[in-house]
């Protein structure tokens, strides 16, 4: 029995020693906070690719949208979803104009005629309200009070169902990028202490700047004009609507003013140059065609990330200092 007790003692012991040989290489004397500088790097990599992560995940949650608005058939709603306010008026005025509410004006612009009816869709009264005064140019008529009520309303309808970001989740969404923040932090204040014990900090200088640009990207980022279901909703009213696409030269007359002011919210001002180049060109259309047309000036893929946070193999370097302070 006694030989047992000291040769299971003597094996106890081995382990001992060879764990604190392990605990030696892991962490030489000196080290900052007991972690060697290739631990701490290898470590700090893994923090920024999960901050990164963490990041477009929760972006992603905010941006996704609800579906229970799936069914939009107003087209100003449409044209919100699709090019935003500019988008919105254009649609307006191609109403307008179907109706003959609207002509182009000399020298550029859109002018009123005729009698408005009393029955005009909100946002198209509030542009007539706003050229009834004399020539107006398209482009500025975002800025009319009225127009920008109207707009505003329509963007407030959308958010509720979903389709667009509310402003609680703009909010939520840049904050969201400030995820990296305590972890550029965390390696700041290594690399101070590295430097200040005159410890190899090379290469968590190169993190710090990949963790730096990161963070400066998702900072800088624009929240996403519409949710991924506001933009499902797009892509279904363009497949609905494919008989009013320019390239198939669709007929105003037979469509009515409803008709052209759908055209114009999934196609953009091309729409209208196809549809009635005389007045297009007058008017000046031409000018804000390239900037419409896609809706893509306006909706960005807040949700996507590229790789800019992978980080190299700085943790392979040799000495007990190593090279992460």
């Amino acid at each position: 029995m006694q030989q047992f007790v000291v040769v299971l003692g003597r094996v106890e012991l081995r382990r001992w020693r060879v764990r604190g040989w392990r605990m030696r290489g892991l962490a030489a004397p000196g080290d900052t906070w007991g972690i060697s500088g290739p631990t701490f790097l290898l470590g700090y990599g893994v923090l920024i690719v999960a901050a990164v992560v963490l990041t477009v995940a929760v972006r992603r949650g905010i941006a996704r949208g609800s579906s229970a608005g799936s069914a939009v058939t107003d087209p100003f709603a449409l044209a919100y979803l699709a090019g935003g306010p500019a988008r919105v008026v254009q649609a307006a005025v191609s109403g307008l104009r179907a109706r003959r509410l609207v002509g182009a004006a000399k020298r550029g612009g859109v002018t009123a005629v005729g009698k408005s009816p009393k029955d005009l869709p909100p946002v198209e009264a509030a542009v007539r309200r706003a050229i009834s005064g004399g020539k107006r140019h398209v482009g500025p008529l975002t800025e009319d009070s009225r127009v920008r009520s109207a707009v505003e309303k329509t963007r407030r309808s959308l958010a509720d169902a979903g389709l667009v970001l509310s402003d609680a989740q703009r909010t939520n969404y840049r904050a969201a990028g400030l995820i990296m923040l305590p972890v550029l932090a965390l390696g700041l204040v290594r690399y101070w202490i590295g430097m200040e014990r005159g410890k190899p900090v090379f290469y968590l200088g190169l993190l710090l700047v990949a963790a730096a640009a990161v963070l400066a990207w998702f900072v800088l980022r624009r929240p996403p004009g519409r949710t991924a279901a506001g933009a499902s909703v797009v892509r279904a009213a363009t497949r609905q609507h494919e008989h009013l696409d320019p390239k198939l030269s669709p007929s105003w007359a037979a469509y009515g003013a409803g008709g052209a002011a759908m055209g114009v919210a999934l196609w953009g001002t091309a729409a209208l140059m196809a549809a009635d180049p005389a007045f297009a060109a007058e008017a000046e259309l031409h000018r804000i065609a390239a900037a419409s047309s896609g809706g893509s000036s306006y909706v960005d893929s807040g949700s996507s990330c590229s790789s800019g946070s992978s980080c190299g193999g700085g943790s392979s370097c040799g000495g007990g200092g190593g090279c992460g302070g």
